[in-house]
């Protein structure tokens, strides 16, 4: 007897068992883009700035309608971290949590229930450490980054990053700088964006549409322990222009400084700074939940 048509799909132009793709065929989060992504850092088998992530993902459930679930709450999903970087055997990792909403139906979602899958990356180096080459930026205008209640938080299928990136390689650019619908210089492809001059640090506020940053939060609160000066400034090319340091900042590489943007060259030496504080700063930390446990 035949396959019934219902469970047969299309997969590369050859009818297969639905079954061979398990739920990945009929996941919201692959048919719709409905869900959201959270990347942390793990340093010598603990998890930077862990509340903050959850933090975030707490705010992405509410923002996305997702109802919370005991298997989605900060103790499972931390033992659940634990559990992939054992079965790893790593102490040092990028580790990427994807939530998406359960259940089918087009637009209109069955339920509300979410689901997680976690994936690890084992890392040789445990400590941020700024890299020496810095990187080579561009400025991509083509699409922009709109400005909503949404824009704070890593959403699948953001295809202004995804088109950025693209833009980046294919003009010889490390990482690409993009804007919002204001034309305000916002973040880069995967990080925050800072610049550093005459001794403050100046950053794009939340409301311009950039990702709300967990590192982006962590250089805040290190900078001022330094007692550097921090604002939240709109930034323009002539302000990026005008800096003596900019840095590109996310959860796993830390503090990437900028080498060159245009014709400008710049410098890195507040970065080392503040690079030496987040390590720091998680060390003690480490020890604090360490000694609680």
């Amino acid at each position: 007897m035949s396959e019934s048509p219902s469970l047969l799909i299309l997969s590369d132009g050859t009818l297969i068992p639905q079954s061979e793709l398990g739920g990945a065929a009929v996941n919201r989060a692959m048919r719709l883009g409905d869900g959201f992504f959270e990347t942390v850092r793990v340093i010598r088998g603990r998890p930077h700035a862990w509340e903050a992530h959850h933090a975030r993902i707490t705010a992405c459930f509410k923002a996305l309608g997702l109802e919370p679930q005991p298997h989605v709450d900060s103790t499972f999903l931390l033992r659940s971290i634990y559990r992939l970087m054992e079965a790893y055997g790593a102490q040092h990792a990028r580790v990427r949590l994807t939530f998406f909403r359960k259940g089918g139906g087009a637009y209109t979602p069955e339920t509300d229930r979410p689901g997680f899958i976690g994936e690890c990356m084992p890392l040789a180096k445990g400590d941020f450490q700024v890299r020496q080459e810095g990187v080579h930026l561009g400025l991509y205008t083509t699409l922009k980054k709109y400005r909503s209640p949404l824009a704070p938080f890593k959403l699948l299928g953001n295809h202004v990053y995804i088109q950025a990136a693209s833009w980046a390689a294919k003009h010889h650019y490390d990482d690409a700088l993009i804007c919002n619908d204001a034309g305000e210089i916002i973040e880069s492809t995967c990080s925050n964006l800072f610049t550093f001059s005459e001794g403050a640090l100046h950053t794009p506020p939340l409301s311009s549409g950039c990702v709300g940053g967990v590192m982006r939060m962590s250089v805040l609160n290190a900078a001022m322990e330094a007692g550097i000066p921090c604002f939240e400034t709109r930034l323009s090319e002539a302000d990026i222009l005008r800096a003596e340091e900019v840095w590109l900042t996310n959860a796993v590489q830390g503090i990437s400084w900028v080498r060159s943007f245009r014709d400008k060259r710049f410098f890195h030496k507040a970065a080392d700074r503040i690079t030496g504080l987040l390590n720091t700063r998680h060390a003690e930390r480490a020890e604090e939940v360490s000694a609680a446990e």
